[in-house]
């Protein structure tokens, strides 16, 4: 259910402002809508000192503890968080430049792998005082054949699959068409002792970063603190300004908080004004449901859409639509009752509302697949005394013939859903007239129904259908459109008409993805079975055996990725498209976020 919302002006002198913003945050409860954008050097620095806070507890928390720190608990007491972040901040460019010295150095020390520890570049140089010139390659063996016969090269014994070549010449040109190898500076015993002192300071670094583990809770609150500091600071900075000595904002209240706002404001002698919203495009919008309804929201916040504020809140209907969505599209009881055994293993690592939803998905794929009989694919599972007994036929996955039915039930399951919206409409607009062009479009869903079960199942239409496409019309020309020109508003119905239809004829023939998925779903995983064993497991040895378990993992594990996948773009288009769209939600929300602080509140 979406809250209704009250509109606010507060206002409160310029001296006080920085302790009404504080008690404010404390209430939790108001919306606050800009006057003047915010700016200035202080939000900018909190918007700093957020990203390195951020950023410090990122390298704390990627740091795996390699050792109880010493002396035991760290006092934590008077300790500056800003040093710890810019320590904490040093430390990652440190590091970073370790690793490219260390990445430098085991290339240098893999030229000394293959031409020897003993090689020495100040050798070379000596020779080329004495005109006598090297160059090292180190090439394909495909190319061996390649090389030059009217050159001196010396070809050496291959190495990590690569062939080293020597080129001897008293002509300082001379090259051959291959790149050159880079020879190190140093020796092979200083690359050495560079690498193990890099490595003991990263050792060192290691022991650093096990002390400032116990930090990761100082820091959390530091983060806090600078969240709050900056949403102060913003809510500051959008305040409006009268003369220097009253300061206002304006905001968004539940209409349930409205009683403990004024309360607050008559406490600490703010002045107020309440009023209904004016702009309904601005009003935010807080959604409310019973805990049952709001299992749902984890998936709502995924694909981040809020519907208007003067539109419908859809969570109960999506959530058994998507129930059922979900048991159809990944079909398989096998596949359900590991879903539900992975929630049941990780339900500590899971918030309680994604636990349930994931419980309440993982169940209602279990029943359609204890009715289609679909059990990793496996028809044989399904053939077993007492499971057979719980399929229905018309939805099984094998041993029938059902296509026209699962079609079927397809499209009315579509028509259903389609209704459903409409209807709620009709509740939408139940003191106006539109409520009627609403009464209409249920009419000509139904009557669509039955052209798409003619057209395509070749269903024959019941004889009366087309005064469902009369009635249904005419309302829809007559009532859709509220406007003091009755003729105008009929021209503009009768104009869109067309359009609509074929798109609600569409919508409709949309719903097939649900048959089409899911039975793909199934058969996909049967191949695989057949793939892994072909002749059953009678016969197989150990190494077999081993063999076709793994394939069918990988392969199971595969098909339940693509179900999983085809969830998220079917299973959530028909409810954001097809459903929403005959509901009319666009979702052109924006979610209710009060000006709360997370440190000192004050009740």
């Amino acid at each position: 259910m979406i809250v209704r919302m009250k509109e606010i002006l507060l206002f409160t002198s310029a001296k006080a402002v920085d302790d009404t913003i504080q008690k404010l945050g404390g209430l939790g409860v108001v919306d606050i809508k800009e006057v003047h954008p915010p700016s200035g050097d202080v939000i900018e620095r909190c918007l700093q000192d957020i990203e390195d806070t951020h950023q410090a507890l990122s390298i704390l928390e990627q740091h795996e503890l390699t050792d109880v720190p010493p002396n035991g608990i760290v006092d934590t007491n008077g300790k500056d968080p800003k040093r710890i972040i810019g320590r904490l901040l040093k430390s990652k460019t440190v590091k970073q430049n370790i690793d490219k010295t260390l990445e430098d150095i085991s290339s240098q020390l893999q030229f000394y792998d293959t031409w020897g520890q003993q090689f020495h570049k100040k050798d070379l140089d000596d020779l080329n005082r004495n005109g006598i010139y090297v160059r090292l390659y180190a090439i394909e063996k495909s190319q061996i054949k390649t090389l030059p016969k009217d050159k001196t090269t010396v070809v050496f014994t291959e190495k990590d699959g690569k062939i080293p070549v020597a080129l001897f010449s008293q002509n300082a040109k001379d090259r051959l068409n291959f790149k050159e190898v880079t020879i190190p500076d140093l020796l092979y015993t200083s690359l050495q002792d560079i690498k193990k002192r890099k490595e003991r300071q990263l050792e060192q670094l290691k022991v650093f970063l096990n002390e400032q583990k116990a930090y990761v809770e100082l820091l959390t609150d530091y983060n806090h603190y600078l969240n709050d500091r900056f949403n102060s600071e913003t809510a500051l900075e959008s305040m409006g300004d009268i003369e220097g000595k009253v300061k206002f904002l304006r905001g968004y209240v539940p209409k349930d908080a409205v009683d403990g706002f004024k309360s607050r404001a008559k406490k600490e002698h703010w002045g107020y004004s309440i009023s209904e919203p004016t702009n309904m495009d601005e009003v935010p919008v807080y959604i409310k449901n019973p805990k049952w309804i709001s299992i749902i929201n984890p998936m709502m916040k995924f694909i981040d859409i809020v519907p208007g504020y003067k539109e419908i809140d859809v969570s109960i209907y999506f959530l058994i639509a998507f129930a059922l969505f979900f048991a159809m599209l990944v079909g398989d009881a096998g596949y359900g009752l590991i879903f539900l055994l992975l929630t049941i293993i990780f339900r500590k690592k899971m918030a309680a509302k994604l636990r349930t939803l994931i419980y309440v998905l993982s169940g209602s794929t279990i029943i359609w697949g204890l009715l289609s009989g679909t059990y990793f694919g496996a028809e044989q599972i399904a053939q077993l005394p007492f499971l057979r007994d719980l399929v229905i036929p018309n939805i099984a996955s094998f041993g029938v013939d059902n296509i026209n039915f699962m079609m079927h039930l397809s499209f009315l399951i579509g028509a259903i859903h389609l209704t459903v919206a409409h209807g709620i409409r009709i509740f939408q607009f139940i003191n106006s007239i539109k409520a009627l062009s609403e009464v209409g479009w249920i009419a000509l869903v139904w009557g669509l129904f039955f052209i798409t079960e003619q057209l395509v199942l070749g269903n024959p239409a019941p004889s009366w259908y087309n005064w469902l496409f009369i009635a249904g019309a005419t309302l829809v020309i007559f009532f859709s459109k509220e406007s003091t020109s009755f003729l105008k508003s009929m021209g503009a119905s009768i104009a869109n008409l067309p359009l609509s239809l074929i798109s609600g004829f569409s919508d409709i023939v949309s719903y097939v993805r649900l048959f089409a998925v899911g039975m793909a779903t199934a058969a996909v995983a049967a191949s695989f079975n057949n793939m892994a064993l072909p002749d059953g497991i009678a016969g197989m040895g150990i190494l077999d055996m081993l063999m076709a378990a793994i394939a069918l993992l990988l392969g199971h594990t595969l098909n339940i990725a693509l179900a999983l996948m085809a969830v998220m773009v079917h299973g959530i288009r028909l409810n954001m498209l097809e459903f929403a769209g005959h509901l009319g939600v666009q979702f052109s929300g924006e979610a209710y976020k009060p000006f709360k602080l997370m440190v000192n509140n004050e009740e």
